[in-house]
């Protein structure tokens, strides 16, 4: 008989009408008298038979989902009433399981954004610690907004706990089927992804009716444990998912993976599903994008193509031979610019030079150590030995004077004077050396300074250098065993030859000048300063890899080595992409080279264009090439400080360096304003404004189908079927419940005569439940040496 007077007053609600009964209580409507909010009111009248202890280690898991709006929410809990009670919001829209059994599979888009947000309420609960262990479609709740809610907690564990917990059959992963089991995130993984199995195909996976006989025939609970796990793993993965159509791959997988019988071919967590489910749907949004993005201007390039040929073939000769000339003729003026700007480029360097060399602190330094008598001693030694081949022996003489004081003190200067240029802040145009160094006036190193340190065993110090030429000032290097004595050292300030460094294999260039410390600059000097730099160093070459116009240094010395490219934008980027040289040179060809240098117009290939990487230099280039002139050295007097007083005007000497500017410019850019006159056809303009229209039409109409599919999809109503707390008016062919084990485990308000509904949990329906029958799929973690019931706890 239904009950018509409520079990006692709650304070602060309106007890309005009766819900359902159960072995421990009833279930009653009620509303908030301060909110106006509807609410469920759990009575407990039969003390005795509550297990007080589950019941509360389920509050206390679902206190960490408070403030969780994708879980039914615990309002009130009064256990030390007279009769004790909770208070529950009430959800009015069903269980998920009800849907399903009046609906069946559902559309894949519906099926799809339910478990996402299934997904995200269950994530947020395994983000407290809290995993669920029972989620079923029975377990879901839908609100009026059909937003998911995950109901009944009885079976939840926190992540640290070791306790096993039983879930319900086809729903529940293989190794939970275990009395001896840990709880896992793997086991919420598989029952969201068996929900899903389910929302796709109707039915949950592995259910068949010969399972289901095992499991019926088999004795105790530990026996039908045993069966359901090995039914699974043995069985293959389902697979009726993936014959359903418009079952995409990638979803087809997400539902494959969550089911898969060993954990470790699992997802690891909830998390992974939503990424998956992420890069699905913008797989999917993509695709429309893609489509348009490819297909339409393909199309539009066709129909514009097909009008223009005949334009483009009458007029396109005649305006690339206009355009070709032009450009030759303005590249011809870049190629002179570019070599006057590396000249003024040049004669930064030479001035820098020539103010670090006249600095009196440099200087007195200088003096310093040539003074030093221990420095004397060891360069007069090395000086000795006749030529540098044999200077190179006198290791025990150089490591002395790696250590006298006098000489250290000249490199800690000279590191600090290259500091500056090589810590200078990008965009500051400060001119970038590699090396600063000095030599004696035999050409033996005295002190050093490198960008990059080296080990003591790699530094130049104490080393004679003689036969380079940057000491002597010749166009080449002499040979290493050249007699000292026949080797004069530079009179003025020099730019050497380009050499390839050892390190990198990058080509570098020297400027260098001789230092007198007295009155008379005519004789011999007493040293020799020398600066080295980077060709990519110069602002000139900076040039972007693969761009149009590149500017390219190239050795103008007569000989074999004449036309090697010196420096070239791919020479940059290949060591920024870490692949050293190995002893490569690229050269251009003689003939071509003869015929740049008259100012004929060629057609240029890019000798670089055959290394590997090099790509985007490959095909035709209009080229121009000019020499380069160095700056004539100026005369340094000094003052008494560091500022360096009568400075003359710079000039170029009228002598030409051993370098050449090669600028050269991508033909296909120069032929690319052809193009342009489709635009002055009208006629062609207005076939292609109608071929666009036309491809604007089709792809509108293809969004707007979309946009009619998506409102179909949206009008389909949500049955509302009664209220639930917690939970939803169990029953149906896949949740029809026979006990496995004992444990406070519900049934609905409506039916529950056994157990009472956990807080947050019990599904205490608006309409009261219907009678379910089939077999027992609900397990429970209570005492394993329960034997199965036939339906005790049943609500029938």
């Amino acid at each position: 008989m239904q009950a018509t007077t409520p079990p006692a007053d709650v304070p602060g609600y309106r007890l309005e009408r009766f819900l359902g009964s159960g072995a421990f209580g009833q279930v009653w409507v009620g509303r908030d008298l301060n909110t106006g909010r509807p609410v469920a009111v759990k009575f407990f009248l039969h003390r005795g038979g509550v297990n007080w202890s589950l019941l509360s280690h389920e509050v206390k898991n679902l206190v960490q989902l408070s403030a969780d709006r994708h879980v039914v929410q615990v309002l009130e809990v009064g256990w030390d009433a007279d009769t004790p009670f909770y208070v529950m919001e009430l959800v009015t829209g069903g269980s998920l399981e009800e849907m399903l059994e009046r609906r069946g599979a559902l559309p894949i888009d519906e099926a799809v954004d339910l478990f996402r947000r299934i997904c995200v309420g269950l994530n947020h609960s395994h983000s407290k610690g809290v995993l669920h262990c029972d989620l079923k479609p029975a377990n879901i709740l839908l609100g009026e907004d059909n937003e998911p809610r995950l109901a009944d907690f009885g079976q939840s564990r926190m992540t640290h706990d070791q306790t096993p917990a039983l879930g319900t059959l086809f729903y529940m992963a293989p190794e939970q089927a275990d009395l001896g089991s840990t709880p896992s995130s793997g086991w919420d993984v598989y029952a969201a992804g068996a929900i899903l199995y389910r929302m796709l195909t109707g039915g949950p996976p592995y259910r068949d009716d010969s399972i289901v006989e095992q499991l019926d025939t088999a004795g105790s609970l530990p026996k039908r444990l045993e069966r359901y796990r090995e039914s699974i793993q043995s069985a293959m993965p389902p697979s009726r998912h993936t014959q359903r159509s418009g079952v995409d791959r990638p979803l087809s997988r997400i539902v494959s993976r969550c089911l898969a019988a060993d954990p470790a071919d699992r997802f690891t967590n909830v998390q992974e599903i939503l990424q998956q489910l992420d890069r699905r749907a913008e797989a999917r949004a993509r695709r429309p994008l893609v489509v348009l993005g490819i297909l339409g201007p393909l199309l539009l390039l066709l129909a514009t193509g097909v009008f223009a040929k005949r334009t483009i073939d009458q007029a396109s000769a005649s305006t690339m031979q206009a355009l070709r000339t032009e450009a030759f003729s303005s590249n011809q003026l870049a190629a002179k610019f570019a070599a006057r700007t590396l000249e003024h480029e040049l004669e930064r360097y030479f001035r820098l030079c020539r103010d670090e060399m006249g600095r009196q602190a440099f200087r007195e330094r200088l003096r310093a150590a040539l003074e030093d008598d221990g420095v004397r001693r060891d360069l007069k030694m090395i000086a000795d030995q006749g030529n540098s081949l044999l200077a190179g022996n006198m290791t025990q003489t150089r490591d002395r004077l790696l250590d006298r004081p006098a000489r250290k003190a000249l490199d800690r200067y000279l590191e600090t004077s290259l500091a500056k240029y090589v810590n200078a802040p990008p965009g500051s145009r400060t001119p970038q050396l590699a090396t600063m160094f000095v030599t004696d006036a035999s050409g033996t190193i005295m002190g050093i300074a490198y960008d990059d340190p080296v080990p003591r065993s790699q530094n130049s110090a104490g080393r004679n250098f003689a036969y380079r030429t940057y000491y002597h000032g010749g166009k080449n290097d002499l040979p290493r065993d050249t007699p000292m004595a026949s080797i004069e050292p530079l009179k003025e300030m020099h730019l050497s030859s380009a050499f390839q460094s050892t390190a990198t294999g990058l080509w570098k260039v020297a400027i260098s000048a001789p230092i007198h410390l007295g009155e008379d600059t005519s004789g011999p000097p007493d040293a020799v300063f020398v600066a080295t730099i980077n060709l990519g160093d110069f602002e000139l070459l900076q040039g972007d890899s693969g761009s149009n116009q590149v500017a390219v240094l190239v050795e103008a010395r007569e000989g074999p080595m004449r036309g090697t490219v010196l420096q070239h934008p791919y020479m940059d980027q290949r060591l920024l992409d870490g692949r050293a040289y190995a002893g490569e040179k690229y050269q251009v060809d003689q003939d071509l080279l003869r015929e740049l240098l008259s100012g004929g117009d060629v057609d240029y290939r890019d000798p670089v264009a055959i290394a590997e990487g090099a790509e985007a230099y490959q095909g035709d280039w209009i080229a121009a090439m000019q020499p380069v002139d160095v700056p004539r050295e100026v005369e340094v007097r000094m003052s008494g400080d560091d500022d360096i007083e009568a400075e003359r005007p710079w000039a170029l000497s009228g002598n030409q360096a051993d370098l050449m500017v090669l600028v050269q410019y991508r033909l296909s850019k120069v032929f690319a304003p052809v193009g342009a006159m489709r635009a002055s056809l009208l006629w062609e303009g207005a076939a292609a404004l109608a071929s666009i229209l036309l491809v604007s039409g089709t792809l509108w109409f293809f969004v707007r189908r979309n946009g009619e599919d998506r409102r179909r999809r949206s009008r389909h109503p949500v049955p509302l079927s009664g209220g639930a707390i917690g939970g939803a008016p169990g029953g149906g062919p896949d949740d029809t419940t026979e006990p496995l084990a004992g444990g406070p485990r519900h049934r609905g308000a409506s039916g529950d005569r056994s157990n009472p509904p956990p807080p947050a949990t019990n599904r205490a329906a608006a309409t009261p439940r219907r009678p379910s029958s089939g077999m027992t799929e609900t397990l429970h973690s209570g005492d394993p040496a329960e034997k199965p019931t036939d339906g005790a706890e049943s609500d029938r």
